[in-house]
């Protein structure tokens, strides 16, 4: 007999239809479950057959205490997908906002920023976490954070104030700045109230997302950069682990917590903010072109400096030479094909300037650890 199992995950969000699909995909690869998905809005009040739900498990995010009461009422086994933690006695799997925060620190410092800020909302768990987690990997390198936290109940009704206070803090930002917003639908509203304060996006202030949402990162003008929670996995670790426990077995209570997959890189990052001029120049070159078959030579060209010059230079301001970031450039592209379109991999070479598909996947698996494949699979939406 199929057990059923209650999802109470709202699906208004990219990451909450993340956790979604990694559910899904252990009941299809299981075939022992009933769903019961009930419509259900982020921080809504329970429905209210959950308090006398008759099934055998729960998967929720538990981000009230309504939601919490009703869980417990039913003496089911469940397991929190939730970072507000209501139940602490529950097991509890996540993604890492630690490890999300110093990837951003990370794409920002690889670009050459020495301004960072961060821009959250206090009232979620997660956001906090990432704030302090942004501000303390900033520290490491000798860098004060700039912060801005709005507690936004997703009603509009916070939001007018909060933008008169948000566009005068975006204005008194340094320049050039790498700003991380907690979320995408925030990141948003970011590039918005940049291009009301005449503060060019990626080259004044260059702003990174956080959650992959394609549709709000592609509609973004430009495009939103995005850090990739593995919310997919998140999903699938929780339909595992209460599996597991509805099976009968002794398990000590968990938290899981399941490192970001990467970054997307859109236009709305995609520059280099370096004093040095030929550099600045060179790089910029490289992202325009890199996928037109350019070589190092070609770049030498932008510049009067010799190869050996420019090479030494670009390790001094960007960590890496000409020849890694054409690399980089082009696998990046190529990422983005694979995300966003159902281009075969030869037309994807092309169109990221290899010669052969057969090369790419060589340095793909060289430098992401994976097959374009198997990439293709674990983002697609």
């Amino acid at each position: 007999m199929k057990r059923s199992v209650a999802l109470v995950i709202e699906t208004s969000n990219e990451y909450a239809r993340g956790l979604l699909r990694g559910i899904l995909r252990y009941q299809q690869e299981h075939e022992k479950w009933t769903i019961d998905l009930p419509e259900q809005h982020r921080r809504a009040d329970p429905p209210r057959w959950l308090r006398t739900y008759s099934g055998h498990g729960i998967i929720a995010r538990i981000e009230t205490k309504s939601i919490a009461r009703a869980v417990q009422a039913t003496q089911l086994p469940a397991i929190d997908v939730s970072s507000a933690r209501e139940l602490s006695t529950l097991p509890w799997v996540e993604t890492d906002d630690r490890k999300i925060a110093e990837l951003a620190v990370q794409h920002f410092l690889e670009r050459g920023f020495r301004h960072l800020a961060f821009c959250g909302d206090g009232s979620f768990n997660w956001s906090r976490w990432r704030r302090e987690a942004f501000v303390a990997e900033s520290k490491k390198v000798g860098i004060d954070a700039r912060v801005f936290d709005i507690e936004d109940d997703s009603s509009g009704m916070t939001w007018p104030h909060a933008r008169r206070r948000l566009m005068r803090w975006l204005v008194e930002l340094p320049e050039p700045c790498g700003l991380m917003a907690a979320y995408d639908s925030l990141a948003r509203r970011l590039i918005d109230l940049c291009a009301q304060a005449s503060r060019r996006v990626p080259e004044s202030i260059a702003i990174l997302g956080v959650d992959d949402d394609p549709l709000l990162c592609q509609l973004a003008t430009p495009p939103l950069s995005s850090i990739v929670p593995d919310s997919e996995g998140a999903g699938y670790a929780a339909a595992e682990q209460l599996d597991a426990i509805m099976s009968g077995k002794k398990m000590k209570r968990l938290d899981t917590l399941l490192p970001p997959l990467g970054i997307a890189t859109r236009q709305s990052t995609d520059t280099f903010a370096v004093e040095d001029n030929d550099v600045s120049v060179s790089a910029h070159y490289i992202l325009a072109h890199a996928c037109e078959g350019i070589q190092v030579d070609d770049v030498v060209k932008q510049t009067q400096l010799t190869r050996r010059a420019l090479e030494k230079r670009f390790k001094d301001a960007l960590g890496k030479t000409p020849h890694a970031l054409i690399i980089e450039t082009k696998l990046s592209k190529a990422e983005r094909c694979l995300r966003e379109t159902a281009l075969t991999l030869e037309q994807i070479a092309t169109r990221c300037g290899f010669e052969y598909s057969e090369y790419l996947s060589v340095l793909f698996k060289k430098h992401r650890n994976m097959t374009p494949g198997v990439y293709r699979q674990q983002h697609r939406q």
